[in-house]
């Protein structure tokens, strides 16, 4: 049994986050911006969830953000694959008191979730675009029911709409990720117009 996540901790930790993210990197439009960011922390306060599995940890947003409604017993596996901004996300992670309760890994993710074990009540999707289909096939399985897989930037800046963009690997690949959740029988899939499109699908 973890302690109680404090409110005041987590907004210090997501103000110094995101202060941190614009000061420091060329990057900063990867950060979950605040409406995305209450979005997350409505909907773990929600699930309640036991283990969330984090594809894509950036500088830490969303992370700090989905422990918001942590179980008591309730751990986050967040995975990054580069290296040079970690420091942010632990220091972070600090001031949020959250040490504890976010296993975090480096590396590829596909290895690496392979290698933790257990199911997830969450799991957060929001790393290399290419791959997206991907990792949806590789964690489907490892959801409970009546899990949920959220999976950000499916609209893509727009690109999917414009048939010129098409040819782009990244721009396809998130065409057919969204053509195939809407397809799969084992879930029901929502595409919310948050941000830059958040997929939001559960697990039946």
């Amino acid at each position: 049994m973890y302690r109680a996540i404090g409110k005041e901790e987590l907004q210090k930790a997501l103000n110094f986050i995101e202060r941190e993210t614009h000061l420091r990197t060329k990057s900063f439009r990867m950060l979950s911006d605040g409406v995305q960011g209450e979005f997350l922390r409505a909907f773990s306060l929600m699930v309640s969830p036991r283990s969330i599995l984090e594809i894509g940890t950036f500088t830490g947003y969303a992370t700090v953000s989905l422990c918001a409604g942590l179980h008591p017993t309730g751990v986050v596996h967040t995975i990054e694959k580069d290296d040079e901004l970690t420091d942010i996300f632990h220091r972070g992670f600090a001031i949020a008191s959250l040490q504890e309760r976010i296993r975090t890994y480096n590396g590829d993710a596909m290895e690496i979730i392979r290698s933790i074990e257990g199911s997830f009540d969450i799991v957060y999707i929001d790393a290399d675009k290419r791959l997206y289909s991907d990792f949806f096939n590789l964690v489907k399985d490892r959801v409970v029911k009546g899990g949920w897989i959220l999976a950000d930037n499916v609209d893509w800046s727009g690109k999917i709409y414009s048939e010129k963009d098409h040819k782009d690997r990244q721009t396809a690949s998130i065409i057919a990720f969204r053509d195939m959740i809407l397809k799969e029988k084992g879930f029901r899939t929502t595409i919310l117009p948050i941000r830059d499109g958040l997929a939001v699908m559960k697990k039946l």
